[in-house]
This record gives C-alpha cells, sequence and structure tokens, in this order.
C-alpha cells in the first residue's frame, strides 16, 4: 500500500474536555468517551457515534452509503472520525452531512466540588467496560 493511501483510508476519533471554575464543556468526535465520577456515581460526557444510532444512521444513508453489521458500508464501525476520507465522498454535501463527519457534539454540565475525576478513553476501553 503506497504511503499515500494508507494515510487516505486512516482516521481517528477525538474526546476532549475543557474544565471551567463552574462548567465541563466535552467535545466528542466517534467512539472515544468520556465520563466523570461525580458524587460516587458515574456520568457520561458524551455519547458514542455508531452507524447504529438513529441520527447516525439517517445522515450515512442520505450521504448514499449503507450501515451493514453495525459498521458503514459494512467496514468502519464509527460514524464520526478525522480522516476516513473515502466515506467523505459526496462532492456536493457538507462536511457535516458526510457518511462520516469529524463535527464533534459537544456536552455541556455543571462543574462542583461533588466531581471527583474524569476519564477520556477510546472504544478498546469501552468496549470492555461500562461507564
Amino acid at each position: 500500500m503506497e504511503k499515500e493511501d494508507y494515510a487516505r483510508d486512516t482516521g481517528s476519533t477525538a474526546c476532549v474536555v475543557l474544565i471551567t471554575t463552574d462548567k465541563i464543556y466535552c467535545a466528542n468526535s466517534g467512539d472515544s468517551r468520556g465520563v466523570m465520577k461525580s458524587d460516587g456515581k458515574p456520568k457520561a460526557l458524551s455519547e458514542d457515534h455508531k452507524p447504529d444510532n438513529f441520527n447516525e444512521l439517517s445522515r450515512i444513508k442520505k450521504a448514499h452509503h449503507i450501515v451493514e453489521d453495525s459498521r458503514v458500508d459494512g467496514n468502519l464501525a464509527l460514524s464520526r472520525a478525522f480522516g476516513d476520507f473515502q466515506y467523505k465522498d459526496q462532492k456536493n454535501m457538507k462536511a457535516e452531512d458526510q457518511a462520516v463527519t469529524a463535527k464533534p457534539d459537544i456536552f455541556i454540565c455543571e462543574h462542583n466540588d461533588k466531581d471527583d475525576f474524569i476519564m477520556l478513553a477510546c472504544d478498546g476501553i469501552w468496549d470492555c467496560l461500562s461507564n
């Protein structure tokens, strides 16, 4: 495989957090996830972007791709990512409307003294563990 082909066919997810004095902002694109332990309980800060999710499936179909075996075109197990350009092939559609988009969801929650820690991890962790 040529170097250029490899670069075109790879992708990555991102989950980032910004903490202020009173708010926590979590931006997520893909199947990495943010979870906070607050008041002794786990609290999801993001949602995984899987092809079977209703909104994701709708966007994928509108971009003339399919979901097979819970994967975009039977191959990619997530529906948002940086890169993965072979799923961003509709020239007449905006980047956020492509079968796979990098556009993140942004979640905002209150920040207080009961918050213990935040864990950001990829699907390699979350496919094996719950929040």
